[in-house]
């Protein structure tokens, strides 16, 4: 409200006082000083007209759309996403996402963000997105290094490598050849089921097609001069003990008995291959590159044996003397024990082993990995560290360990019984966090922890650990759950960044603009949302519940006392405000109010100014400073259907409602961009209102509302009878022709500091 306006009042009041026959609705007279000062003080905006389709809030609130890679190792991640400002990290949000779903109808990126860090608390450690917010749209979380760039520049820079092998087998076509007759030095194919027999002397390429099967009497290559192509719907078969000297690719069905790969071989298999009895490895090229490898007896090893997107089942035992590898997207299953007496053993995905595990060379578990051995672990090996990082799990019955056990990168947890180290000073080290009733904190360094509730999501590789852990059932597990304890709520967003505040400026003059000074309700908000993310909406990350609020009100104008509301949609007239402790403001000021037509609650915040002075009709800081120790009044709302909005009571008048332009956020709450129903509809189309349709109420004919909302900074206002236009000079271009325009911030001339409040 205006000086010149107060004044006139006041000499009204005297000359009513004096002449009772003469009365007036104080809104008529409103209603006449306003087109006075319209004319006199701000014509500027009379003669501005918001363009067609033009959203005066100067920023629109974004949403992204964000989901995990097809290849990602995790099924759930929880993750964190800042807005950079200033070198400045803002929260935005905090919850998690799964591989099936997005968070793109909640997540709120403020227009005028130009750049947003995106972490992920992947197995493999915190991973973090430098982008900007339209990179967001349909950004994908992944969880795998391939390169050694630096992956923080952008979204696009990050690498992911598939969880399966990257080779693929051979292609061929069968009518490209003849058929097979018993004879080397060619290439030929079998399409029927053949028992022939093969002596090779020379490079000989056989080709078993779709349908086709060969199970020679004898075979006989010792230079390692064949090749045999095994198509799926192929077989191949040797019947009695063999040793084997050609190549193999297997994409159909591989048998043999007894079976030892020479060290001149190679063995490259897609399909299924059985070993009935054991298995014998010399060479350095046996590959389980996809389908599976069953061994009824035991594994031998001295050759390479990778699994690299395969699954190999070994019966019995298994004893490595070189290199055994199990990769990313394999499965490694040992029904015996397990032993590593030179070379090594790495696992990248799943092992499960059966009997005991000893190592006397070197072992490591890590890229997530998962390792359950039903027996006892023994590391034998002093000067060689055991390393189990990156988020991996691995559970066994006992430790014991000549040497220290390592974690790196990531929290691991190991699952075990008794822990004995036997050589001196050695120790649990790193980022480990073991689960043992028989841990104590002289065998791990300062890192290693012993919570037993580090959380590992689970993967086509991991079962994860803590995993299935929801302890308020709202839909979220354990670990990645922002209140485990809230049933409500299972991720927070913050629209505004964490601990900023936004700005919203009301003109309290409506129905007419009067000087449109826009100061006579300065609110500052902060919001963190609370996010259902349970059945009650299908699982999706879009149901608003809970809100906390942090509200500063830094300027009241004029004569008016007015009123703040706070509506929610509440289908249940359940929701509840609780403030937090406070000597400025009172919760007995707050007037609950439920619209049952609308189903929404209305929380009025009344006589605000009381936070300042007991003078309901005072100015606070509008004309200078006489305030500046600004309050904050802190609360919580539950029980929220889903949204919310804000809007001014005139006067703290029932009836007399100033809300803000449509909000497109709000589209599914349509009851969000209509007033109440304690709403006096008559101010409509009167003095300056020219409220039309949904989509145009509390605007006057040239396109201007009485509120400017979601400005993204602490923004001064005008002082009293200075038009918006004056104290802002860019605000002409931002109504007339850029939308995008930064008219408001301190830079660029934004700014006239002589009729602004700062």
């Amino acid at each position: 409200m205006k000086i010149k306006f107060i004044k006139l009042l006041f000499l009204f009041a005297l000359f009513q006082s004096c002449i009772s026959e003469f009365q007036k609705d104080i809104e008529e007279i409103a209603e006449e000083i306003s087109e006075e000062i319209s004319e006199n003080v701000s014509g500027g905006i009379a003669n501005l007209v918001v363009p067609d389709g033009h959203d005066l809030r100067p920023i629109s609130l974004q949403t992204a759309n964000i989901s995990l890679s097809e290849n990602s190792r995790a099924d759930l991640v929880k993750i964190k996403i800042f807005k950079l400002e200033n070198e400045e990290q803002k929260l935005l949000y905090d919850g998690s996402i799964g591989r099936e779903k997005s968070i793109s109808s909640i997540i709120k990126v403020p227009n005028h963000t130009s750049l947003l860090s995106v972490k992920a608390d992947l197995a493999i450690g915190v991973r973090e997105w430098i982008l900007n917010p339209s990179e967001l749209q349909n950004f994908k979380i992944e969880d795998e290094i391939t390169d050694n760039s630096d992956e923080s520049k952008s979204s696009t820079s990050a690498k992911t490598s598939s969880s399966s092998s990257s080779y693929t087998p051979p292609s061929w076509n069968c009518s490209d050849y003849s058929e097979f007759n018993g004879n080397d030095d060619g290439n030929f194919k079998i399409t029927n089921n053949s028992t022939q027999a093969i002596i090779v002397n020379k490079n000989t390429s056989i080709y078993i097609c779709s349908g086709g099967s060969w199970t020679p009497s004898s075979l006989t290559d010792w230079s390692g001069k064949l090749t045999i192509y095994v198509a799926s719907g192929g077989s191949l078969s040797l019947t009695g003990s063999s040793r084997i000297y050609s190549t193999i690719y297997n994409e159909g069905t591989f048998n043999g008995v007894n079976t030892v790969f020479d060290e001149k071989s190679e063995f490259n298999n897609w399909g299924t291959t059985n070993i009935a009895g054991t298995l014998g490895v010399f060479t350095q090229e046996i590959n389980i590159y996809g389908g599976t490898c069953d061994v009824s007896g035991d594994l031998n090893m001295q050759g390479h044996f990778d699994i690299d997107g395969g699954t190999l089942n070994v019966n019995g035992n298994v004893t490595v003397l070189d290199k055994l590898h199990n990769k990313e997207g394999s499965t490694l299953t040992v029904g015996g024990n397990f032993t590593v007496n030179a070379g090594e053993f790495k696992n990248e995905c799943k092992t499960t082993i059966s009997g005991n595990f000893v190592n006397n060379k070197k072992v490591e578990f890590k890229k997530a990995s998962y390792t359950a051995i039903t027996g006892s672990f023994t590391s034998n090996i002093y000067g060689d560290e055991v390393k189990i990082k990156e988020g991996s799990i691995f559970i066994c019955a006992s430790i014991t360990a000549v040497g220290n056990i390592l974690g790196d990168k990531a929290y691991s947890v190991i699952e075990t019984g008794s822990i004995n180290f036997t050589g001196w000073g050695k120790k649990f080290k790193g980022e480990l966090d073991i689960c043992s009733n028989s841990y104590n904190s002289s065998i791990g360094d300062s890192d290693v922890i012993s919570t037993c509730d580090t959380f590992i999501s689970s993967s086509a590789c991991s079962l994860g650990y803590n995993n299935v852990v929801d302890n308020d059932n709202d839909g979220s597990i354990a670990g990645v759950d922002v209140d485990d304890n809230n049933p409500n709520v299972a991720s927070y967003n913050f629209p505004q960044g964490e601990n900023s505040f936004y700005t919203t400026i009301y003109e309290d003059l409506y129905p007419c603009m009067g000087d449109y000074d826009l100061n006579d309700l300065v609110h500052n908000y902060s919001y963190q949302e609370g996010i259902n993310n349970g059945s009650s909406n299908n699982g999706q990350n879009t149901f608003i519940t809970e809100i906390k609020f942090d509200y500063k009100f830094p300027a009241i104008g004029a004569a008016f006392n007015n009123s703040f509301v706070l509506r929610v949609i509440d289908q249940d007239n359940n929701a509840t405000l609780s403030l937090d402790s406070s000597d400025k403001y009172s919760s007995s000021e707050i007037e609950r109010l439920h619209d049952s037509e609308n189903n929404t609650t209305l929380f009025v915040f009344n006589n605000i100014k009381s936070i300042y002075t007991s003078n309901s009709g005072g100015l606070i800081n509008t004309v200078r400073i006489d305030y500046s120790d600004i309050p904050v009044i802190s609360g919580t709302v539950t029980n929220i259907d889903g949204a919310y909005d804000e809007f001014m009571r005139k006067n703290g008048e029932p009836g007399q409602e100033v809300h803000p332009l449509f909000n497109s956020l709000h589209s599914n709450y349509s009851a969000l961009n209509s007033p109440s129903k304690f709403n006096d509809d008559s101010n409509f189309l009167r003095c300056d209102d020219r409220s039309s349709d949904i989509n145009n109420l509390f605007v006057n004919s040239n396109g201007f509302p009485w509120v400017l909302n979601d400005l993204p900074i602490d923004m001064p206002w005008p002082k009293e009878g200075i038009s918006i236009l004056e104290a802002f000079p860019n605000f002409d271009d931002f109504v007339t022709s850029d939308p995008s325009l930064d008219w408001y911030s301190d830079i660029n001339g934004n700014r006239v500091s002589s009729k602004i409040i700062e």
